[in-house]
């Protein structure tokens, strides 16, 4: 679920805070104040209760505006997070049944963004991409490492040497040097490939 906490919200790196903006996660909403877009975190401060909650860049996997009415009754900023927040509201006592609800999570939640002045969608999309350019993923940048080990490996393999290619208008030898591949004819000796449906002569 969502959790709500009595966190104030983040002081320094605030690099956009837009009022009167409604929280509605999946098809849950919970309420409207304030939307702190800081360098650290996004976090959201209910007006009314002074309760909210702060998400790390690095769980958000997509972020857009939402302009599509026809989708959704709003125009929004539309968060993805990449683990469940919103259990629902289930009041049920069969633990069977939790269980089964439990499996049928999604292992993500969709979050939208409602403010009062639509037109400060685009600051916030803005704000955003900056915000969460300072927060990389640390998993991508280990798969970034592991691209560059992979270059190594194959650049490592370019070394000098030969070895020879069968295709079908003959044989050719292909001599490596460096990254260049120079292929060159082989001279073949008559007689020296025989035909593998010959018979031998009684």
């Amino acid at each position: 679920m969502v959790i709500l906490s009595n966190l104030p919200p983040p002081s320094v790196g605030i690099r956009l805070e837009q009022p009167s903006t409604r929280v509605i996660v999946d098809n849950r909403e919970i309420g409207k104040g304030t939307l702190f877009i800081a360098e650290s975190s996004l976090s959201w401060v209910n007006s009314e209760t002074n309760t909210g909650f702060s998400l790390c860049y690095q769980n958000i996997s997509l972020h857009a505006i939402s302009r599509d009415l026809n989708a959704r009754p709003y125009e929004c900023l539309y968060v993805m997070v990449d683990t469940c927040l919103d259990e629902g509201q289930n009041g049920g006592n069969d633990n069977e049944d939790d269980d089964d609800e439990e499996e049928e999570k999604p292992e993500y939640t969709e979050m939208y963004f409602v403010p009062d002045d639509s037109s400060r969608l685009n600051d916030m999309f803005t704000a955003m991409n900056e915000c969460q350019a300072l927060n990389p993923d640390p998993e991508d940048s280990l798969s970034h490492e592991e691209d560059e080990d992979e270059e190594d490996e194959f650049e490592d393999a370019d070394s000098e040497g030969e070895y020879t290619v069968c295709n079908d208008t003959g044989n050719s030898s292909v001599r490596t040097n460096g990254s260049r591949n120079i292929i060159e004819p082989m001279d073949i000796e008559e007689g020296q490939f025989e035909d593998a449906d010959s018979s031998p002569e009684n």
